[in-house]
């Protein structure tokens, strides 16, 4: 084990903690165990007689069970059939009434035919993948000192596959929302460019995407912007979908999806000081950090699924949807072992995943953006 003596660190830290120095560099080389040494015969020996090797005196097993963030999403599981159907009933048209035009010596015809109208959407896209893991014998036991530790190694690692299957479910999940956004892209309520043409601004006095969420009375305005389509949504109308049939949809049945930056942002710069919060607030929503990718948290980039066509979206700071508009509708999952392999000592287990995710540009859906 690495022995390094300390006391000038010991005394240079102290020196500048209690104001005697002023702040200068600290090297903390040999300070900080940064746990990437490897054990070896000659260089992990006690230090008196250099030839006693020292034994590992604690193992940790650093392992946390990882939730996904986009669970809420799925519609159900699903474990018998392999198909989703869904109709949608077509309100009809009115038709004259003709109790009020009868004719001495004719009859009405009470047999007329009016079929309405139903559409249907077949979901068959399955989308499964595996993990899988080999898990030795002979090599674990001679690693450890116990079938305690051992078990606590196996249980982390398993754990360690149940994260990746939760990491890339909500991945998953982010794509099928993000695909949402791409199928209807002309359906963006660009907060910018509706404030600045309320308030008359433009040239330097505008706000921009960089400049607005500092603007307390801009982020009001996004509030009552987006509580005006929470409304809005209730009422029946192809406003707000691909226009192919009415929709409205309850309050109870929205999903308001929030980045969190833009949230944290209205928390300090509006509701603190509100005397009435509820007023500023939205309300039955959930944040996510970032869409697509953590380094640019606020864009899309992605070739949407109906046409494969490249869809670059920036500025996105909320979604609002229908919860039948997209989500997963199929999450099975099935885990097998095989017998251990008499001559390799060994055995696998495999993890298997089908998702199956949906869009239906049919039902509700609008985003939020800073453009």
């Amino acid at each position: 084990m690495d022995t390094t003596q300390i006391y000038g660190i010991v005394n240079e830290i102290a020196s500048q903690a209690m104001g005697e120095k002023a702040l200068t560099v600290v090297d903390a080389q040999g300070l900080i165990a940064m746990g990437n040494t490897v054990l070896s015969s000659s260089g992990n020996t006690e230090p008196f007689l250099n030839t006693l090797l020292q034994r590992i005196g604690r193992t940790i097993f650093s392992s946390r069970v990882y939730k996904n963030k986009f669970a809420m999403d799925n519609r159900s599981a699903m474990e018998w059939g392999a198909i989703v159907q869904k109709y949608s009933f077509v309100m009809p048209d009115a038709i004259e009434d003709p109790s009020y035009n009868l004719t001495e010596g004719q009859s009405v015809d009470q047999w007329k035919v009016y079929k309405g109208e139903v559409k249907r959407k077949i979901f068959v896209s399955r989308t499964p993948f595996m993990f899988q893991l080999t898990t030795p014998r002979y090599q674990l036991k001679e690693a450890f000192t116990g079938a305690a530790e051992m078990g606590a190694f196996l249980s982390g690692r398993n754990t360690a596959v149940r994260n990746r299957i939760e990491k890339s479910l909500e991945d998953l999940g982010r794509t099928a929302h993000n695909n949402m956004i791409a199928e209807n892209d002309t359906r963006a309520v660009n907060l910018v460019t509706l404030y600045n043409t309320e308030k008359g601004l433009s040239g330097d006095g505008a706000l921009t995407a960089q400049t607005a969420m500092l603007n307390d009375e801009f982020m009001r305005f996004s509030i009552s912007v987006i509580k005006q389509y929470i409304d809005e949504l209730t009422d029946f109308s192809k406003l707000h979908n691909d226009g192919t049939i009415e929709r409205f949809t309850p309050v109870g049945r929205q999903k308001l999806k929030v980045l969190s930056r833009f949230e944290r942002r209205l928390e300090t710069t509006v509701q603190w000081a509100a005397f009435q919060k509820e007023m500023v607030s939205l309300y039955d929503y959930s944040t996510v950090n970032y869409w697509q990718a953590e380094q640019t948290p606020m864009n899309i980039n992605l070739e949407r699924a109906s046409d494969g066509t490249a869809k670059s979206i920036t500025n996105i700071v909320a979604t609002l949807s229908d919860v039948d508009s997209w989500g997963t509708y199929a999450e099975e999952e099935d885990v097998l072992t095989t017998p251990v392999n008499a001559v390799g000592a060994y055995y696998n287990t495999a993890w298997h995943m089908k998702p199956l995710y949906f869009n239906d540009t049919s039902e509700n859906f609008v985003y939020f953006t800073l453009n």
